[in-house]
């Protein structure tokens, strides 16, 4: 017509495919599957309804791996881009991606709180609270009814049976147990009996888990001062307190074993650590008994000591004695030689002079001598005092005593004793006569 554009239909149908693809590139459906095709290609086909409205929907086989594979009347939330089929003219949306409609919103929440919380450092591994080695208490938060609380006290009475368990129980499903859950964390950091903390519940599916991908409890959980460990559903159930806790256990049984040592092992390694010391105990004796042994080779008894003083003494003495005698001889000799000859002069003067000086020289000579034995006797008496001192008998006066069996030995142990054995007991001025009693 005069004035007016006139499309072909292929024309139409491309502007309208674009314009489509191009506003509506995007998009998020939720709706019922009904019509399900499933050909050798690979590809799904299906149509997504609800009251008074439907939309065909093709799946192609290369968008299909990470998303839910549809059945014939599941409600499901998909992702995908407004086109037309040009053969048909038809309106569909192809799909990119496919999840079950109650979960989508789940799964959208929980990637939105995890992003916030990573960018407030709550994940951060620099802050994560080291787990003890060898916990005292341990405090449970679980289901008092659920199947997880069993499995953990069976592990832990299994594995480390001294620990002390403290159960905190909480619901762990429903629109309360977020709340719950967040406030007896709290009540639990405020008692510091408890060494480290178990947080756990068993399997289930994504809406079971929501408890645990709340903010409150994310954030009771950051601000627990107790090292707390993480035991939340199975495996590949990874939760925002798993991401939070300081260690994360794939299951409430793994929880238990992280948090405990093996009994078995420790006993091992106390056995290897009693072996190590008992060598070095032995080791050391042995070396302490070479020492004494040396020791007692170089100590000198007092009595021993005593006679060698002696000996010396006496040696010294006729040393002396010896270099007086000589002494004596020589100025004799002397004199006797001056005499002959003051004889032989007959000068009267120098015989008187002679005999003077011999007199004094006799005089100084035996002065000397006796001044000699003088201080010897004295350096021997002081170390006759000394000997006194350090002998037994300054011992026994002041109390002690000395045991000797029959034959006289000293008894040094009482291990060399035996009940009806006759002892003497010396003491300072005389002995004791004794009989060990059996009792």
């Amino acid at each position: 017509m005069p004035g007016h554009a006139v499309y072909s239909v292929a024309t139409l149908v491309s502007e309208l495919r674009t314009l489509l693809e191009t506003s509506y590139r995007n998009v998020w459906v939720e709706g019922e599957v009904s019509d399900l095709a499933s050909p050798a290609s690979g590809h799904l086909y299906f149509s997504l309804k609800e009251d008074g409205a439907l939309v065909r929907c093709a799946f192609f086989r290369n968008r299909r791996p990470g998303s839910e594979t549809p059945e014939e009347g599941m409600q499901v939330l998909v992702r995908g881009q407004v086109s037309v089929y040009p053969k048909r003219g038809d309106l569909q949306l192809i799909v990119h991606f496919l999840e079950p409609a109650g979960e989508g919103a789940l799964r959208r929440a929980f990637q939105a709180l995890k992003r916030k919380l990573e960018q407030e450092g709550l994940f951060d591994p620099g802050i994560k609270k080291p787990l003890p080695a060898y916990p005292r208490t341990i405090g449970v938060i679980t289901s008092r009814s659920g199947a997880a609380l069993h499995d953990i006290l069976v592990t832990l009475r299994r594995r480390y049976p001294p620990a002390k368990v403290i159960v905190h129980p909480v619901p762990v499903q429903g629109e309360q147990a977020p709340g719950e859950i967040a406030a007896m964390l709290d009540r639990v950091a405020d008692n510091m009996e408890m060494d480290v903390l178990i947080l756990a519940r068993g399997g289930g599916s994504l809406e079971d888990l929501q408890a645990f991908n709340d903010e409150t409890v994310a954030r009771a959980i950051h601000r627990c001062p107790l090292p707390l460990v993480s035991g939340i559903g199975h495996e590949t159930d990874v939760t925002i307190a798993d991401l939070v806790a300081d260690s994360r256990a794939a299951t409430p049984t793994a929880a238990a074993e992280m948090v405990t040592p093996l009994a078995s092992e420790i006993h091992q390694q106390l056995s290897r650590h009693r072996t190590v010391l008992v060598a070095r105990m032995t080791r050391r004796l042995g070396d302490l008994g070479q020492h004494v042994d040396h020791a007692a080779s170089r100590l000198v008894h007092p009595a021993e000591r005593l006679r060698r003083h002696r000996l010396e003494l006496e040696s010294l003495h006729r040393r002396a004695l010896s270099h007086v005698l000589l002494s004596l001889s020589g100025w004799r000799q002397t004199v006797m030689a001056r005499r002959d000859s003051a004889s032989r002069h007959n000068p009267g003067n120098w015989l008187r002079l002679l005999r003077e000086r011999h007199h004094a020289l006799n005089h100084r000579v035996v002065r000397a001598g006796f001044q000699r034995l003088y201080d010897r006797g004295r350096h021997l008496d002081r170390q006759r005092n000394a000997l006194r001192l350090l002998g037994p008998g300054q011992t026994l006066s002041r109390g002690y005593a000395i045991l000797r069996d029959r034959e006289k030995r000293v008894v040094g142990s009482v291990s060399s004793v035996h009940p009806g054995d006759s002892l003497s007991a010396l003491l300072a001025d005389g002995s004791i006569p004794l009989t060990v009693d059996g009792d």
